[in-house]
């Protein structure tokens, strides 16, 4: 399993509306990921692509999705240096599958 919602059942007492509405949320930003991120290292807006794997992070960071919150956090930190750029595209790449993985996941489960 690439996701696990202890975190969010713990927090939400079980509510399986709740959880629903945070995967619904989750699909969402992920969408928006996915629109922006790409833009962002086309256009050579590190900054704003290291602000944006912040935020990412956190969304999969609830979603229980540990190593793709370490992946994001490794892109957040390079491209703030705007360090290592041509790995960028790879890591986007992958959070981007990994998290459509997931929602298959969590849409199966919830």
């Amino acid at each position: 399993m690439i996701s696990d919602l202890n975190y969010l059942k713990t927090m939400s007492g079980g509510d399986s509306k709740f959880i629903r509405e945070m995967i619904e949320l989750f699909r969402d930003q992920i969408d928006e990921y996915k629109a922006i991120m790409p833009e962002l290292l086309h256009n050579k807006k590190y900054d704003d692509l290291s602000k944006l794997a912040h935020k990412a992070k956190s969304s999969v960071a609830v979603m229980g999705m540990s190593q793709v919150a370490e992946l994001l956090k490794e892109l957040e930190i390079l491209a703030q240096a705007g360090n290592n750029v041509d790995q960028y595209e790879s890591m986007i790449n992958e959070f981007l599958e990994q998290s459509q993985l997931a929602l298959v996941e969590l849409e199966d489960t919830y």
